[in-house]
């Protein structure tokens, strides 16, 4: 009769983990994360609110908020009558004086102008509707800004219109 021989298992040792290499990808991805990170800085916005209403007596005198409209073909009229700004050519050179004419819209400025001081008389700040068409050339939009920047008006609101 055969023998047969028990073999035996050896014996188990315990098994570890060497955890050191994982701690320290974990420490490269934390360095990762931070250095990859934009802190975004808030940028502080000239906004002021204005004061709850203690009383009828207190109100100031409304100016009327003026509206500038800019249609599709670039023209831009004031409070829906005058027309201050002609059709926007893109054609134009820069630096021709006919460039630099159509850039600069006198007759808007002067009329912003009087705004503020109509506004300034009553001690209330002026405010400025921007309408701009679907389809306005973004120029003349940058155009109306520069001249009320230069009217010294910062209360603008912005909208679209629809097509004509």
């Amino acid at each position: 009769m055969a023998r047969h021989k028990k073999i035996e298992p050896p014996a188990e040792e315990e098994i570890t983990s060497n955890i050191s290499s994982m701690i320290d990808c974990c420490f490269l991805l934390l360095i990762y994360f931070l250095a990859a990170t934009s802190l975004v800085s808030e940028k502080k916005l000239d906004i002021s609110i204005p004061p709850p209403a203690q009383g009828s007596s207190s109100k100031k005198p409304k100016v009327d908020p003026g509206n500038i409209y800019v249609t599709k073909a670039g023209v831009v009229t004031w409070n829906e009558g005058l027309t201050v700004g002609e059709a926007y050519n893109p054609e134009l050179k820069p630096g021709t004086p006919e460039y630099l004419q159509q850039r600069r819209m006198e007759s808007l400025v002067e009329s912003l102008k009087m705004l503020k001081e109509q506004a300034d008389a009553v001690d209330t700040t002026p405010v400025v509707m921007l309408h701009g068409a679907a389809g306005a050339p973004h120029q003349r939009i940058v155009d109306v800004m520069a001249a009320l920047s230069e009217a010294d008006i910062h209360s603008v609101g912005l909208s679209t219109t629809a097509d004509e």
